[in-house]
C-alpha cells in the first residue's frame, strides 16, 4: 500500500474512532425521568419533602464534621449464602464486608504456587469498607458498631443514634443469582425536625482476583439512562515502552443522573442500582496490604504492592421531619462478566462489558463461540481457530482484492520510479504523471484501501470480545492452561531486568504463543510486497516492525496472541494463493537529456 493508502486508512480509523464523541456533541444524553425526591414515611404514610434543606429552626446533627472511626468493639460476621455465592456481613459498619463467588476459583486451570491462596474469588476485599456503609459519615453511623437480626430469608442491622435516629439496612439475598437486594432506612425518632448530612454510601471496591493480579483492567463503570462510560487507569505502571506515567488517583462523574455505578475487574463486577438516581459516583486509588515476606518466599510472582479502586455513591443533604423515615432500595449485582446473565438484568448492566461501538460484531462473536462450545463441545481454544477462519474465509474476497493491490504495486514499481526520478524537480508534474500512469495500467490505490477498512471494525470488535470473555477463564489450548492469561511455560531465573515487557523481577517468563505471533507476522511482512514509494530504510523498518509488538504484546492473555496467530496464518496463505490479473504494463516514458539551447 503507497502513502495515499496509509494515509486513507489512518484517516478512516480516526475518523471511526471520533464518531463516539462527536455523537455525544450533537446529541447529549437526555435526562433520566425518575424520581430523585427521596422517599418519606410519616407514621406509615408515603410523604416527599425537597431535597434543598430549610436551614431556618432546624437542628443538624451534632458533629458532622468528625470523620467516622473503626469500631472498637469485637467484629461480629454473619453470613448468608445461595447457590452461587456467598455474602459475608460485619457488625463493624452494619455492612457487606465481602462476597464470595463459590463457581470461580481465583486460579483458574492451572495448579497455584505453594505460597498463593486458591480459595473462591472474593469481591470487595476484607480490608474495604463494608458495603453500604457511610463513608467518612460519623453522625448516621455513630461508633459504627451495628446489631444483626435475622429477617426472613435475609438479615437486619439496627443501630440507634444518641441524638433519636434510628439506622435500619435490611439485606436479601437471590436464590439463585448473583443479586442482592437492600433496603436502608433512617428514622426521625425525635420530636424536632433534623438535617440530614449529604450521604456518600460505600458501594464496593474493586481488588485484585488473586496474587498475581496487577490489576490492569481494574476501573469504574456508570450509567446515566443513555450511555455509559468506564474510568480506568488506576494502577501504577512505568507507562509505554518505560516512559513514567502517574497513576489516575480520583475518578468523578454525574450530574444527578447516576442510575447505576460500580467498579470491575477483568473478569468480575460489583455493581450498585439505587432506586433513584445519585448525585455523583467518586472513585478512589487505594493501596492495598502488601503480600507478607512469607507469602513472597512462597509465591515469587505474587504482585508486590496490590491496588484496589474504593467506590461511593453520593445524596445530597436533606430535611427529616419529626416520625418520619427516609427510606431508599439498593440491588446490588456481585458477580462475573458474562454477557448473556448481564443482558437480563435492568438497567442496561450488561453494559459493564466494556463493548462501545464494537458490541454490534463483539456480541454475535461471543454468541457464536459459546454456540460452538455447547453445540458440539468444542473447546474455546479451538473455537477461536474456527471463527477466525470462518471471518477470513467471509472476507476472503475483499483481502484477495487488497493483497491484488499490493502485489500490482509492486509490478509497478520500476515505472513509478523512472517517473518520479524524471519529474522529482517538478512535484505538480509528478502527480500528474502517476495518475495518469495508474490510469492507463488499470491500478487504482483506493481498491486496496477500502477492503481493509471494512474489516476493521470486525477485527477490533473480535479483540474486544476476546479480551472480557470470562468463558476463556481456565480454558486450555495444547500447552496453554488458561487462554485468559499468558502461557507461561517456564521462568528463567536471573532475567528479570527486562522492564519494557514487565517482567517480575524473580525472572523472565517463557510465553510461547506470542513468540509465534511475531514469528508469522516477520513471516507476513516479508511476503508482503513493499510499497515502491518508500525508501530502503522505510521498507526495512516496515518488515521488522513485529519485533516491537513482541514488547507490546508479550504479557497479553493466549487467547488474544492465538487468535492473531492464526490471522497471520491464514493471510500468509492468502497471499501465496492470491495471483495478479496478467495486464499489459505501461513503459514509462525514456528520459530524454535536455540540450541547450543555440543561438
Amino acid at each position: 500500500m503507497d502513502r495515499k493508502g496509509i494515509a486513507i486508512l489512518v484517516a478512516a480509523f480516526a475518523i471511526f474512532l471520533a464518531l463516539p464523541w462527536v455523537s455525544k456533541k450533537l446529541y447529549p444524553p437526555l435526562p433520566v425521568r425518575t424520581n430523585s425526591v427521596p422517599t418519606l414515611i410519616t407514621n406509615g404514610a408515603v410523604v416527599t419533602t425537597p431535597t434543598t434543606p430549610q436551614l431556618n429552626g432546624i437542628n443538624p446533627l451534632p458533629g458532622v464534621a468528625v470523620p467516622s472511626v473503626r469500631p472498637a468493639g469485637p467484629e461480629e460476621i454473619f453470613v448468608l449464602t445461595n447457590a452461587r455465592a456467598r455474602f459475608v456481613f460485619t457488625s463493624h459498619g452494619g455492612g457487606v464486608k465481602r462476597v464470595e463467588l463459590l463457581a470461580y476459583k481465583a486460579f483458574a486451570g492451572r495448579k497455584p504456587a505453594s505460597g498463593a491462596s486458591n480459595s473462591p474469588i472474593v469481591l470487595n476485599h476484607d480490608t474495604a469498607p463494608p458495603l453500604l456503609s457511610l463513608r467518612d459519615n460519623a453522625p448516621l453511623d455513630g461508633d459504627g458498631e451495628f446489631q444483626f437480626q435475622p429477617e426472613g430469608n435475609g438479615l437486619r442491622a439496627i443501630k440507634d443514634l444518641p441524638g433519636g435516629l434510628r439506622i435500619t439496612r435490611e439485606f436479601h439475598p437471590g436464590t439463585n443469582d448473583y443479586l442482592l437486594s437492600a433496603v436502608v432506612r433512617i428514622e426521625n425518632r425525635t420530636t424536632n425536625t433534623l438535617l440530614l448530612p449529604a450521604r456518600e454510601w460505600a458501594i464496593g471496591t474493586a481488588t485484585p482476583m488473586n496474587s498475581h493480579d496487577k490489576g490492569d483492567a481494574i476501573g469504574v463503570d456508570w450509567y446515566n439512562g443513555s450511555s455509559s462510560s468506564q474510568g480506568l487507569g488506576w494502577v501504577s505502571s512505568p507507562g509505554f515502552l518505560c516512559i513514567p506515567s502517574s497513576a489516575r488517583q480520583e475518578f468523578t462523574a454525574g450530574e444527578s443522573n447516576v442510575v447505576w455505578a460500580g467498579v470491575h475487574s477483568q473478569f468480575f463486577a460489583l455493581i450498585t442500582v439505587p432506586d433513584r438516581p445519585a448525585e455523583r459516583t467518586v472513585g478512589h486509588r487505594v493501596l492495598l496490604p502488601p503480600p507478607t515476606a512469607a507469602m513472597v518466599k512462597g509465591d515469587p510472582l505474587a504482585v508486590a504492592q496490590p491496588i484496589g479502586v474504593q467506590t461511593t455513591m453520593q445524596y445530597p443533604a436533606t430535611t427529616l421531619n419529626a416520625g418520619q423515615t427516609l427510606e431508599q432500595r439498593f440491588s446490588i449485582y456481585a458477580g462475573p462478566k458474562e454477557y448473556f446473565g448481564l443482558s437480563r438484568l435492568q438497567p442496561e448492566l450488561d453494559r459493564v462489558m466494556g463493548y462501545g461501538w464494537f458490541g454490534f460484531f463483539a456480541k454475535p462473536l461471543l454468541l457464536g463461540m459459546n454456540l460452538l462450545h455447547s453445540s458440539i463441545s468444542l473447546p474455546y481454544g479451538w473455537c477461536i481457530v474456527v471463527i477466525t477462519f470462518l471471518i477470513k474465509s467471509i472476507f476472503w474476497p475483499l483481502t484477495a482484492v487488497s493483497t491484488r493491490s499490493m502485489k500490482r504495486m509492486a509490478e509497478l514499481g520500476p515505472q513509478l520510479q523512472a517517473i518520479r526520478d524524471k519529474y522529482k524537480e517538478d512535484p505538480a508534474k509528478l502527480n500528474e504523471k502517476t495518475l495518469q500512469f495508474m490510469r492507463e495500467s488499470g491500478y487504482n490505490p483506493v481498491a486496496g484501501c477500502l477492503p481493509m477498512i471494512v474489516q476493521i471494525p470486525v477485527f477490533i470488535g473480535f479483540f474486544t470480545m476476546i479480551r472480557s470473555a470470562i468463558e476463556l477463564r481456565g480454558a486450555s489450548f495444547i500447552w496453554c492452561a488458561d487462554l485468559s492469561m499468558a502461557d507461561t511455560i517456564y521462568i528463567v531465573p536471573g532475567l528479570g531486568f527486562i522492564p519494557l515487557i514487565g517482567v517480575p523481577d524473580v525472572g523472565l517468563p517463557i510465553n510461547l504463543m506470542p513468540l509465534f505471533y511475531v514469528a508469522t507476522a516477520l513471516w507476513q511482512t516479508h511476503l508482503t510486497p513493499p510499497s515502491p514509494q518508500m525508501d530502503p530504510m522505510q521498507q526495512k523498518m516496515m518488515r521488522w516492525l513485529p519485533l516491537m509488538f513482541l514488547a507490546l504484546f508479550y504479557n497479553y492473555p493466549a487467547g488474544l496472541t492465538l487468535y492473531w496467530t492464526v490471522q497471520n496464518l491464514l493471510s500468509i496463505l492468502q497471499t501465496k494463493l492470491t495471483k495478479t490479473k496478467a495486464r499489459a504494463v505501461v513503459p514509462a516514458t525514456p528520459v530524454r537529456p535536455v540540450r541547450a539551447n543555440r543561438r
